[in-house]
């Protein structure tokens, strides 16, 4: 019998981890069904979603362990994938304490999950200082109100620069 495990994976980078990874799951009969995968630096973090023999599962998170990273598990239960509504949210503005902040709770106010989200501050005279830039891919409902969405953003800040995009 296949169960589905999420395996969260993170440390200090190592020469082809991610192969490793994925040739330890294909040996024991595995596939990745999702994963996200991303480095900070010479650190990373993953996310992997895998379906495997229940009886391969323990020898997996022991080879994996073995790796000299850091491995957290947890067996899922099978749930029915929801159709969502998706959007790129993308926002640039001046940097300031906080701003990661303010942004969540806007979109907590307005029921909106964060699917993945990516920030990064940029520097430079020629652009007057520090910058924030941003890209949050969102879900939303069926009744969500893109205008009200953008709105409310807007009033974090004055020099706030939205743009809300379905994918491409």
């Amino acid at each position: 019998m296949n169960v589905q495990i999420m395996v969260i994976v993170h440390g200090k980078e190592h020469a082809h981890l991610i192969k490793i990874l994925s040739e330890k799951t294909h040996a024991l009969g595995g596939k990745w069904l999702n994963s996200k995968i991303t480095h900070i630096d010479d650190y990373f973090a993953g996310l992997i979603k895998i379906e495997i023999e229940s009886k391969s599962a323990d020898k997996l998170i022991d080879q994996f362990k073995g790796l000299n990273i850091n491995v957290e598990t947890a067996k899922l239960d099978r749930i029915e994938q929801k159709k969502a509504n998706q959007f790129i949210l993308s926002i640039d503005a001046k940097d300031r304490f906080g701003l990661v902040n303010d942004i969540s709770e806007v979109l907590g106010e307005n029921d909106i999950k964060i699917e993945s989200m990516e920030c990064h501050r940029v520097g430079g005279a020629d652009i007057g200082g520090i910058m924030f830039t941003s890209e949050f891919k969102i879900l939303v409902a069926d009744d969500f109100n893109k205008g009200e969405l953008i709105e409310s953003l807007q009033t974090i800040s004055t020099d706030l620069v939205v743009d809300l995009q379905t994918p491409a």
